[in-house]
């Protein structure tokens, strides 16, 4: 088993609160390493460099290493599917598409893994 940490808000609308959106998808992208922040004028802001082992699922949502907790099993993201460094490392290597050696990212918006986002 794998904990994960996952939106702040549970399962309100991820459109307006800080939830994880539910649902089928298919990893479309992924990169080695991203920056993510937030909205300045959002009540809890956000930095964070080098995010590694990013896969975006849907627009704005994405799984990822958390290197800035070790809180994995509780609801506290800004919506992204948090997992620690060793299994997003894990996670990365095992769906697609995948990323060639010595790139940083790949892209391909019909034949990645598919996940299920659920409760």
């Amino acid at each position: 088993m794998t904990l994960v940490s996952t939106g702040a808000d549970g399962l309100g609308d991820p459109k307006t609160t800080r939830s994880t959106v539910q649902g089928l998808f298919r990893i479309h992208t992924k990169h080695v390493t991203v920056t993510m922040d937030g909205d300045e004028e959002d009540e809890d802001p956000f930095d964070f460099r080098d995010v590694p082992f990013v896969q975006y699922f849907t627009e704005g949502f994405a799984f990822h290493a958390a290197y800035w907790h070790d809180d994995f099993g509780t609801a506290r993201s800004h919506g992204c599917v948090n997992l620690s460094p060793l299994d997003a490392a894990w996670l990365f290597e095992w769906t697609t598409p995948e990323v060639p050696a010595a790139w940083h990212g790949a892209l391909s918006l019909r034949k990645g893994t598919l996940v299920s986002i659920r409760p």
